[in-house]
């Protein structure tokens, strides 16, 4: 047998054999086929195009302001048991029940000591010693009095206080009644007023009925209720990215990012850390980012929320003909399919096949309904897998995976062009026949 007779035998045969060659997963025609075995749906396989990805961008996503839609308000801070109470009560007058009465002075009474006439004391600026020899200059405090230091700042609100600085600040001096706790029964003890109800009631209202009992018994009394600690009116966050801390609820409201920031902040990156917040026996979990850029999420935090902060990395995974198999970060907030191909270097020009370009996810069953796809029989709960492919033939498909949302945990896989086969085949060919034909030609020039 001649030997190019031979040589077209061998190509023919190793044509027909393409199957046997390695290859990074199913061709096309293999996945379109594999979505249905012997009458079951495995999964349903979603040609792209305007109306799938208009029906993909309307489908709603997780909201905070949506699932907590009825506490838009601030919360009312109320007094709790446990609660911890400061009193301050203060009289128009003294001699009362909470103020020392004046010393009585006798008309004609003198003092135990006579005051020296002006020309028998020192000269100015010196004074004598217990011996008569002139003392230091005693130094005049400067006029203008600078804080001290240990002292609150101008501003600062009455339950941070010292409740000697609070009472300072009324012109009189105040009866403090020593901090106490809110009772099981949700009353605290004020002398000669008895038990008050504090429980369930906001400072204003313990501090009318404090004055109501004493307007028989003190002098016009002025009260002040102050909450100095509050568990029941408190936010607890925690997670692995942030210091865990409870952050007791201002009277105003305080907003979700005003506690994480009281907490001390998340400390991993925004685009992969996400908020957990439970309440009430019902969870939401937005990320951080949703929560930063859109005011509507800031919502206001309510008494025994809990918050939690976690990082959870977005990524999702590349197979198949492309310049990068891996498992890439978003390294974002969201992605489109047009970014993630470029962080995998794009399609391969010699193997990749431009309309076998498939992304494998489990959608909800209502994504699914929306699309007018059936329900997967193995679909499990409520999600069902689905494969989106993509025709990169077509212009019109890089505008779609310009819009095309990537999801956590997404895989993309581009398939074999059937000439890959080809060139895989004479690729081996020549690793086989190359060192052979190149001793050959050697051989006939070097004349063996």
């Amino acid at each position: 047998m001649k030997p190019a007779v031979l040589f077209a035998c061998l190509v023919t045969g190793l044509i027909g054999g393409c199957s046997w060659f390695p290859s990074a997963g199913p061709s096309t025609n293999e996945v379109l086929e594999q979505g249905r075995a012997g009458g079951d749906i495995l999964f349903d396989v979603v040609e792209v195009d305007d109306r799938v990805v208009s029906t993909l961008l309307a489908q709603p996503k997780e909201s905070l302001a949506f699932r907590f839609n009825k506490d838009a308000q601030p919360p009312e801070v109320r007094i709790a048991v446990g609660d911890t109470i400061a009193v301050l009560i203060w009289e128009s007058a003294a001699g009362g029940l909470f103020s020392e009465a004046p010393p009585v002075i006798q008309p004609g009474a003198r003092g135990g000591v006579e005051p020296l006439a002006p020309e028998a004391g020192p000269p100015t600026g010196e004074r004598r010693g217990e011996f008569g020899a002139p003392s230091p200059p005693v130094r005049q405090p400067p006029r203008e009095t600078n804080r001290r230091e240990g002292q609150p700042p101008p501003g600062t609100p009455p339950s941070q206080l010292p409740l000697t600085e609070t009472a300072a600040t009324s012109g009189r001096r105040a009866a403090v009644i020593p901090e106490q706790e809110v009772g099981s029964d949700g009353a605290i003890s004020v002398p000669y007023a008895g038990r008050i109800t504090a429980a369930g009631r906001v400072p204003d209202e313990v501090q009318h009925t404090i004055e109501a009992r004493l307007a028989e018994k003190a002098l016009e009394p002025q009260a002040l209720v102050i909450v100095r600690k509050s568990a029941a009116n408190a936010v607890t966050v925690t997670g692995e990215v942030v210091a865990g801390a409870r952050v007791s609820l201002s009277p105003g409201g305080d907003r979700l990012l005003e506690v994480i920031a009281a907490a001390g902040g998340a400390k991993s990156p925004v685009h992969d850390t996400f908020v957990r917040l439970s309440r009430n026996g019902v969870s939401a979990t937005i990320p951080l980012q949703q929560l930063v850029s859109d005011p509507a999420e800031n919502i206001y935090a309510q008494p025994g929320d809990v918050l939690t902060l976690v990082r959870v990395p977005q990524t999702f995974s590349v197979f198949g003909a492309t310049g990068r198999n891996a498992e890439i970060p978003f390294d974002a907030e969201k992605i489109n399919l047009g970014e993630a191909l470029g962080k995998s270097q794009g399609l391969n020009d010699d193997l990749a096949k431009p309309e076998g370009v498939f992304l494998f996810r489990y959608e909800p069953n209502s994504v699914i309904r929306a699309l007018d796809q059936p329900i997967a029989t193995t679909a499990r709960g409520e999600v069902s897998p689905v494969v989106y492919r993509f025709k990169f033939r077509d212009g019109n498909t890089y505008l779609l995976a310009q819009q095309f949302p990537v999801h956590d945990k997404d895989v993309i896989f581009v398939a074999d062009a059937p000439a890959a086969q080809i060139y895989k085949f004479f690729t081996a060919l020549n690793n086989v026949t190359g060192p052979f034909i190149t001793g050959i030609v050697t051989c006939h020039y070097a004349k063996c």
